[in-house]
């Protein structure tokens, strides 16, 4: 991890800290019932955000060192979609529509879970910033390889780079992909615009 990501992850964690401490002020103050409510969802974002930095900040370290290496197990792709969508479902707060989508999916395939999941995490939190009102999130074969998606319906992947997920997420997203390998093939990731229009991230896990 080079001296700027450093810094930047540095001073984000500081600044989640400082959130969370005037997070907790207010949780004393008398408020309203439903201003405590989103007082307390307020609260669980600023630790999953911490969480979530710590995890990319180690996976990146870990591929820069050349050690990101996916522990792949049987897993049931529909079920995990289904687990990765029921946690999203609070991020989209009713703003945009998350859908889920299972195409010719196998029953079963084998892939690193944690790592897996980090990954639609960080395109999904992208989506999220540039959907209009919809994200489909699904899986389906292609060429071989099992595919896991995400689509939006936002303005479309960018020349200037406005719809990528920049940084750690980009980077992570990559090396995920990469850490799955099988019989000689490896997996990857890209990011493009769909010709339905929107953004369409894809994660190719052999």
């Amino acid at each position: 991890m080079n001296s700027l990501a450093a810094a930047v992850a540095h001073d984000m964690k500081n600044r989640l800290a400082i959130l969370g401490e005037e997070l907790a002020r207010l949780r004393g103050l008398s408020l309203s019932p439903q201003a405590q409510a989103h007082v307390a969802i307020a609260s669980e974002q600023a630790t999953q955000v911490t969480a979530k930095l710590v995890e990319l900040l180690t996976v990146q370290k870990a591929a820069a060192s050349g050690g990101l290496r996916a522990a792949v197990q049987e897993e049931l792709p529909e079920l995990f979609l289904a687990d990765v969508h029921a946690a999203a479902m609070p991020l989209a707060g009713g703003r945009v529509e998350l859908a889920r989508r299972v195409d010719n999916a196998p029953a079963f395939w084998f892939f690193d879970q944690h790592l897996v999941r980090l990954a639609l995490d960080s395109a999904l939190h992208n989506a999220l910033r540039f959907a209009a009102s919809r994200i489909t999130l699904g899986c389906r074969m292609e060429g071989g390889l099992l595919c896991f998606y995400v689509h939006d319906d936002g303005p479309g992947v960018q020349e200037q780079g406005c719809e990528t997920s920049t940084g750690l997420g980009r980077t992570v997203c990559d090396e995920v992909a990469r850490a799955h390998r099988n019989g000689g093939r490896q997996g990857y990731s890209s990011l493009r615009n769909h010709h339905n229009g929107g953004a369409l991230f894809e994660l190719h896990l052999p």
